[in-house]
């Protein structure tokens, strides 16, 4: 009986699932939302990680444009601009998710530590779209050798320094 009723619930469950293109809210990629909007852009990529990364030289560092985001550049041929957006009219992942699955050549969907992106490739640069809760999004540009890889190590770790905040 036990058995029975496990593959019952197994059942409703697999019928209750969204495919990825039709999502529209962080709780349906089962990650927690962030709201990153309580730490300095700046703060989130620590210079440290952004001269790992080869957009800073060592004695560089990450200057704050505004409130919302944070210019890095290594001031010879890398550059990121880290900004953190909220959303009021329309839903963060909503958008993020039509923009990957537009069928748009330069977009293509990603995943960043669970989280629905979006990246616009250009020769020698990337645009980056993360969106971390249903209101709060990660905008990363990036100019670089390897830009969207560069892009996604740095919403990455703008993740993770959200997580720990």
């Amino acid at each position: 009986m036990r058995a029975r009723v496990a593959v019952v619930v197994a059942l409703l469950l697999s019928g209750c699932a969204v495919e990825l293109e039709e999502r529209d809210s962080i709780r349906q990629f089962e990650v927690g939302a962030l709201d990153p909007t309580h730490t300095h852009p700046c703060a989130l990529l620590s210079d440290a990680a952004a001269v790992e990364l080869g957009i800073l030289d060592q004695e560089g560092e990450g200057s704050p444009q505004s409130d919302a985001n944070c210019f890095y550049t290594n001031r010879v041929d890398a550059s990121v601009d880290l900004r953190v957006e909220v959303h009021e009219e329309r839903d963060a992942v909503e958008s993020t998710v039509s923009a990957g699955f537009s069928g748009a050549e330069d977009e293509e969907f990603v995943s960043v530590e669970g989280y629905p992106g979006v990246t616009t490739e250009f020769p020698d640069s990337c645009n980056l779209t993360v969106a971390v809760s249903d209101e709060h999004s990660f905008y990363v540009q990036v100019s670089a050798d390897a830009a969207c890889e560069v892009a996604v190590e740095v919403a990455r770790t703008a993740i993770t320094n959200t997580q720990g905040t």
